[in-house]
């Protein structure tokens, strides 16, 4: 064997264990939270369009997102019927509705590992473009740190948008790298697809035209520079317009909803955290690399703009772009600084490729420190997860010990709601109150057709809530326990947590203590003292940051009571 096939083996089973480590840390846990669909924010949002193009209309009527992934989801369900008729798991596509209404686990799942399956594709793509940039060393250490990088793994798990146009967007640089190495147009239209694809998934990574303009600028195009920057700017608008259609042929939602998420951005998410720029670098990256990883990328963006070669500028450009508008709005969601994690990664490894030139002990040191919380992170978040949440814990007790048909009035926002099945009343009215608003009600009119439905035990659910922006029978203003009595109410669930998502009334809480039994309580909390755990404000996703120590398993504190119902 000569020593550049020992070479040779020794980079694949690098990259492999890395893919391997990287794979396996996208995969555990990837049922978090099933059969209940609000474990994770936004995943019925994308299953809802996407099994809304299996009727026909393939117009989302709904913009606050681009449309490739409803498209590329139903696509992705239409095989998964078409392997279970073959199989023989579906009698038919009536039987295939009936399973995935009854319980859609399997298909958020199927989503989910499309989310895990891009996140690891992305390591590889990743070292590719690390290659290009500037050796195999760079492209192993900047997927090495891209596998383990916590933001990156715990957002794999997660059926949506931030992965997939993470992807694209690599995919866009990959083909940028070898455009400015090579100077063939063919190499820089694929780039110029990819970035429209990217916008097409996330309207954000639309920013990242930065970086083609500076690779057309800086690139080897000579005379044809012109022709070629108008060629690639129309192959993105048009690569985003193949990806999201009725952006032009509904062109007023696709306005309205746009409209809204450009205030929604300005304006925040009903907490004010402060702007992006300092909000982001403060605890988002810190949190999402850990500070080794994060400082080693900034240090690389230094030696990027010191050595100022096209390709450090068409990386650093874009980073730079990205993060100036991201942090221009006070809409402070750790998932926008996704783009920006391989691309950090990417920068670490070129300026730790530097200390190694110099000081090469100092080298494996940095590398190992930037690896080493990552893996931390990502090990103990995967683990919470593989734990049983709270609120499936909860559905369980109300189906063993609750009555069927009884009414059960819950506290905070459904995020928090152990999922317990609806009484056909509640899904008619449900029907009727969003038929009255104008709003979507094709999945409760599925339901209601469906033979048998609801399957015992079912409950009528009541949300409690101070105020709801839409007039729902079920969703009551904030009352006194006696009110409840006095309207049939015979049990009530309680949600606690440090998101504000899970908090229950002190005066409702005091009257619950001394009108009512307490039944159940499942504690997602550790006895005894340790460090708060740290969670996203935000984000109604009950899997914490940091401070993993201090939970047994995700979700909030949940206590069911029973009442005595008064009789007439």
């Amino acid at each position: 064997m000569t020593g550049e096939q020992g070479g040779d083996r020794g980079l694949y089973l690098g990259l492999s264990l890395i893919l391997g480590l990287g794979l396996a840390l996208r995969l555990w846990g990837l049922d978090f939270g099933l059969p209940n669909l609000n474990c994770r924010p936004d995943e019925s949002t994308l299953v809802h369009k996407a099994a809304g193009m299996g009727t026909g209309d393939l117009n989302p009527h709904f913009f606050n997102y681009p449309s490739l992934h409803f498209y590329v989801l139903a696509v992705l369900y239409g095989l998964y019927f078409c392997a279970g008729y073959l199989s023989g798991t579906f009698a038919g596509l009536a039987d295939f509705e009936h399973q995935c209404l009854v319980d859609p686990s399997a298909v958020y799942l199927l989503g989910r590992f499309l989310g895990a399956g891009l996140g690891t594709a992305s390591i590889a793509v990743l070292y590719l473009i690390g290659r290009s940039a500037g050796s195999r060393r760079v492209g192993l250490v900047a997927a090495a740190l891209l596998s383990v990088a916590f933001l990156h793994t715990r957002d794999s798990h997660f059926l949506t948008v931030d992965i997939p146009a993470s992807f694209h967007l690599l995919m866009a640089y990959l083909f940028y790298f070898r455009y400015l190495q090579r100077g063939r147009w063919g190499e820089l239209a694929w780039g110029a697809v990819f970035l429209g694809l990217a916008a097409s998934t996330k309207y954000n990574l639309g920013i990242f035209v930065v970086a083609q303009v500076l690779a057309v600028v800086l690139g080897p195009a000579g005379a044809a520079r012109g022709r070629q920057l108008a060629g690639s700017l129309a192959l993105t608008g048009l690569a985003f317009v193949a990806g999201t259609p009725f952006a032009l042929l509904d062109w007023h939602t696709f306005w309205r909803d746009l409209s809204f998420e450009r205030a929604h951005f300005a304006a925040g998410h009903g907490q004010d955290l402060g702007w992006g720029w300092v909000r982001h670098l403060s605890f988002t990256l810190p949190a999402g690399l850990g500070w080794p990883l994060l400082l080693a990328g900034l240090g690389g963006c230094v030696w990027l703009g010191w050595r100022r070669r096209a390709i450090d500028l068409v990386l650093l450009g874009g980073i730079l772009a990205y993060y100036a508008v991201a942090g221009s709005g006070k809409l402070v969601f750790p998932r926008y600084m996704l783009p920006l994690v391989p691309l950090l990664c990417l920068s670490a490894a070129v300026g730790l490729e530097e200390v190694a030139r110099r000081w090469r002990g100092l080298w494996a040191v940095l590398v190992l420190a930037a690896l080493v919380p990552g893996v931390v992170l990502s090990w103990q978040h995967d683990q919470l997860l593989a734990r049983p949440d709270t609120r499936l814990l909860a559905a369980e007790w109300i189906e063993a010990q609750v009555p069927d048909g009884a009414y059960i009035v819950m506290t905070g926002s459904e995020y928090g709601h152990p999922q317990v099945r609806r009484t056909r009343m509640w899904v008619q009215e449900r029907f009727e109150d969003l038929r009255q608003a104008a709003e979507s009600s094709w999945y409760q009119a599925r339901m209601l057709q469906l033979p048998g439905f609801p399957p015992a035990p079912a409950y009528y659910v009541v949300s409690l809530r101070p105020a709801f922006r839409m007039p729902l029978r079920s969703v009551w203003n904030l009352c006194p326990v006696d009110s409840l009595l006095n309207r049939g109410v015979g049990w009530v669930v309680t949600l606690e947590h440090p998101l504000l998502y899970s908090q229950v009334d002190a005066e409702f809480a005091r009257q619950l203590e001394s009108q009512a039994v307490l039944m159940a309580r499942f504690d997602p909390f550790v006895a005894g003292e340790h460090s708060p755990p740290v969670y996203d404000p935000l984000d109604a996703y009950y899997a914490p940051l940091a401070g993993f120590a201090a939970l047994e398993r995700p979700g909030p504190l949940i206590r069911i009571y029973r009442l005595e119902v008064q009789k007439p």
